[in-house]
């Protein structure tokens, strides 16, 4: 598929543009990719209880998240670089495959080891396909046309949200949990073949040189690390790789700091600043949401005996109260952004809190109503501390910061899975553990949690610093 024309871009755009012609053969391939992408972050929430009992494991429970995210910060940071090098329609597809056999290996998993390591193959895919989503997006369509194609991209996670425990909780309930992965790989082949067949074909430059190679892999071993605590039972030595991830991690952000291609800006860790403040927020809050998130289906199902389907359904309240938080606050005034990221981080704190206080007794209302504040306060502050980070990023470096925004809080969600499984391992949970052990658990995962929802409300600090000088 050829770019589109620059004359274009004088018209008004319509939104039946977007479904006919080209343009409507590519709106189907690249939502197509982004709905796959999408559904599986709701499929595999829904349904790792299920395949945990099946398969034991409980060890490797968080694996499956943290991983994923390792996979979609390493697929959508050399996702560029690839395809300059080979040609647009080689990688795209090619991602899509990568996908596909991530999700047809977890559909054959024979135990947790290999459930997670085909997670992470999922995560390479999927995380390239919804990269480069958004650069196809700039360069088939018209900029008159852009903004209604990136609405309708987001509106696939609208989707996400109502399919994914669907699909979940109808192969979960009879026990046939791999039907959702033969399900989602057959959907991927589909989008393989299209985009294959209709993104344009022209060959790269051949080149692979700008991909960030050493620091990816030092990121990527901060997780394992960290991940790889849920399966040592010293409670020292967790602490001291927990200490050795943070290590390989600074290390990873220190030498991203002096390459020439870099994947941040430069003082992206510096919290005093504006620009630090707004990433860590960004951080901290994708943490605290990957705690909220990792294992509410599971203590439903096993505290509470809730169905698969509802347990997923009760996850995805986080997800539309996101949405519709966010759709209220399009075009506010900038002078409002550091109240909004506050009343956003309040909200995340008074969710972490309610969720530690409930997870026990409940009532299930309770805790929904706890996950949907969480995704309020989601819906409240990620746009502004967004933008936040572009306004305060130096004019040579607004680009890259936009971009960079999602790395971050894919790492903050990687960090959260990682660092959640191991405060429940440290607290004892194992498989077989009675309903005693996985609640002093789960009361040590959602009461840490609370530190870093407090964390990240003290980050706010320096951007209403910021803000005063401003005014």
């Amino acid at each position: 598929m050829a770019p589109a024309e620059a004359t274009d871009d004088d018209a008004p755009g319509r939104w039946s543009e977007i479904f006919v012609g080209r343009y409507g053969i590519y709106t189907l391939v690249l939502n197509l990719g982004m709905t796959v992408f999408a559904v599986n972050q709701f499929v595999v929430a829904t349904i790792m209880p299920t395949v945990v009992a099946d398969l034991g494991g409980l060890d490797y429970y968080t694996w499956a998240f943290s991983l994923f995210a390792v996979g979609s910060i390493v697929g959508a940071a050399s996702a560029g670089p690839v395809s300059d090098a080979f040609g647009m329609r080689r990688v795209y597809a090619g991602a899509g495959l990568v996908l596909a056999i991530g999700l047809a290996g977890t559909a054959l998993a024979w135990d947790m080891q290999s459930v997670v390591a085909f997670r992470l193959v999922q995560g390479i895919g999927g995380g390239a396909v919804a990269s480069l989503a958004y650069g196809l997006v700039a360069v088939v369509y018209p900029q008159r046309l852009r903004g209604r194609v990136l609405g309708f991209v987001s509106g696939i996670w609208g989707f996400g949200t109502a399919a994914g425990p669907a699909l979940g909780g109808f192969f979960a309930a009879p026990g046939l949990w791999r039907g959702a992965f033969w399900t989602m790989m057959a959907l991927t082949l589909v989008f393989v073949v299209l985009a294959w067949h209709y993104v344009d074909g022209r060959r790269g430059h051949g080149r692979l040189s700008d991909l960030p190679f050493w620091r990816l892999s030092f990121l990527a071993l901060a997780v394992l690390i960290m991940s790889a605590t849920s399966l040592i039972d010293m409670n020292w030595l967790r602490l001291a790789m927990f200490a050795v991830a943070l290590v390989i991690a600074a290390i990873a952000f220190h030498r991203d700091a002096r390459s020439a291609h870099n994947m941040f800006p430069r003082k992206i860790t510096a919290f005093t600043s504006e620009l630090g403040a707004s990433y860590w927020i960004l951080f901290l809050v994708s943490i605290v949401i990957t705690f909220i998130n990792t294992y509410t289906t599971f203590y439903l199902q096993v505290l509470h005996g809730i169905a698969p389907l509802t347990a997923g359904y009760l996850l995805a309240i986080q997800s539309a109260m996101w949405t519709v938080a966010a759709l209220c606050l399009t075009g506010v005034k900038r002078t409002t952004e550091p109240y909004l990221i506050a009343a956003g981080l309040l909200c995340m704190l008074l969710a972490a809190v309610a969720i530690a206080l409930t997870l026990e007794g409940g009532p299930v209302l309770a805790i929904a109503v706890a996950v949907g504040i969480s995704g309020t306060g989601m819906g409240l502050l990620n746009i502004p501390a967004m933008q936040r980070v572009i306004a305060a990023a130096p004019e040579n470096e607004k680009q890259l910061a936009g971009t960079s925004v999602q790395t971050v809080r894919n790492i903050g969600i990687s960090f959260g899975a990682a660092a959640s499984g191991m405060i429940a391992a440290m607290a004892g949970l194992v498989d077989g553990s009675s309903r005693e052990g996985i609640v002093h658990a789960m009361q040590w995962v959602y009461g840490v949690n609370i530190g870093f929802a407090v964390v990240a409300l003290v980050m706010v600090i320096p951007v209403f610093l910021y803000q005063g000088r401003e005014e």
